[in-house]
C-alpha cells in the first residue's frame, strides 16, 4: 500500500528547492543515517557554522528534518 500527503505547489517548490544543493542533499543523507548537531555537521563542511546552520534551516522549513 502507497500512501502520499496532499502538498500545494508551494510546499512542492521548497522540497524541490531543499534538494537543489548538493550541501543539502549530504546533510540530509548523514541525518537520515543518524541524529547529528548542527556543530557536527559544519566540522565536515568547508564552510562556516553559519551557512550550514543555514543549509539545516532550508531543509526543516522543507519538511525534511527535523531539529530537537
Amino acid at each position: 500500500m502507497v500512501a502520499q500527503k496532499d502538498l500545494t505547489d508551494d510546499e512542492i517548490d521548497r522540497v524541490f528547492h531543499a534538494l537543489a544543493a548538493a550541501t543539502r542533499r549530504d546533510i540530509l543523507r548523514r541525518t537520515i543515517e543518524s541524529e547529528h548537531s548542527v556543530s557536527a555537521l559544519a566540522q565536515d563542511y568547508d564552510m562556516s557554522f553559519a551557512a550550514v546552520q543555514k543549509h539545516v534551516a532550508v531543509l526543516e522549513e522543507a519538511g525534511l528534518i527535523i531539529k530537537r
